[in-house]
């Protein structure tokens, strides 16, 4: 991404690599917002357009190697993770993936929950999918919104400043640090189970699942920003913020067939909902 003397993104180049591993021909498609796409270096094939979306076809022998380099218009400037202000000698960092999901809230026994989430730690630490959790509910449950965000990891500079820390997940979703000069800062949302306050009643430790499962969806969804056309498929993706000057504004023509939005299901989501999918509840009659 590349940002303005004020912190302000106006450029968003994306490089996607795709390991394909079964044999075969291959056809498929990764939506996005597209300007202009092109082989990136290291790709055995070159990419073409459909519509809005990336186009792969070919023969794999064995493995193959698809890198893209995708110029994205100006909608790909609403879902990035970080906003970034400068003002007076300082420059403050905005976690914005902030988003809400549904939930159930009931009474819950405790014993249970508090394994879950020792267990979904252990394999959030281990990097694993981690499995269905249950709950016992012993009262009526009630439908609820919690808020959900992707906590993310800001490494880099901006001049001669090192920085290194983390927005949300337990700690502040904003960060002011007095600097000057150029930004160059890496983005990385890193998935975070937080851990209950001791004593906390089953209701509590349900509230503390939910809200870790919700950030993990959040998590998931920045880090397939482009998508992985295999469902299945792991994704990672790494955000850079570097200073450029805006190029000097000419005449443009905006393409208006209306495809090239964030409706495209591989994009990351304005909002989630999570009904029962992350979270198996058995509700005691």
């Amino acid at each position: 991404m590349s940002v303005d003397a004020r912190g302000a993104a106006f450029r968003v180049v994306a490089v996607q690599r795709l390991l394909v591993h079964v044999p075969g021909d291959y056809v498929f498609t990764v939506g996005a917002p597209l300007a202009a796409v092109a082989a990136a270096p290291g790709s055995q094939s070159t990419p073409g357009v459909r519509g809005a979306a990336i186009l792969w076809e070919g023969f794999n022998p064995g493995t193959r190697v698809l890198a893209a380099r995708a110029v994205l218009r100006r909608p790909a400037l609403g879902v990035l993770p970080l906003r970034i202000v400068r003002r007076a000698g300082a420059v403050t960092l905005l976690n914005r993936t902030a988003a809400s999901g549904i939930a159930l809230d009931a009474n819950a026994n405790a014993a249970p929950l508090e394994a879950a989430l020792r267990s979904l730690r252990a394999d959030v630490a281990a990097g694993r999918d981690p499995p269905r959790l249950t709950a016992l509910l012993t009262s009526a449950p009630q439908t609820v919104q919690l808020p959900a965000a992707a906590p993310l990891r800001v490494t880099g500079t901006i001049g001669a400043r090192r920085v290194d820390l983390r927005l949300g997940g337990g700690r502040p979703m904003t960060a002011a640090v007095a600097a000057r000069g150029a930004i160059d800062l890496t983005v990385t949302p890193v998935a975070v189970v937080p851990e209950p306050a001791p004593g906390s009643s089953g209701r509590q430790l349900l509230a503390v699942a939910n809200g870790a499962l919700l950030s993990l969806a959040r998590v998931r969804q920045y880090q397939s920003f482009l998508g992985n056309p295999d469902p299945s498929g792991s994704s990672e993706t790494t955000y850079r913020y570097v200073s450029a000057s805006r190029p000097a504004p000419v005449a443009a023509v905006v393409p208006g067939d209306g495809r090239g939005t964030l409706a495209t299901a591989a994009w990351v989501a304005a909002a989630i909902v999570v009904a029962g999918a992350a979270l198996v509840v058995w509700a005691r009659s």
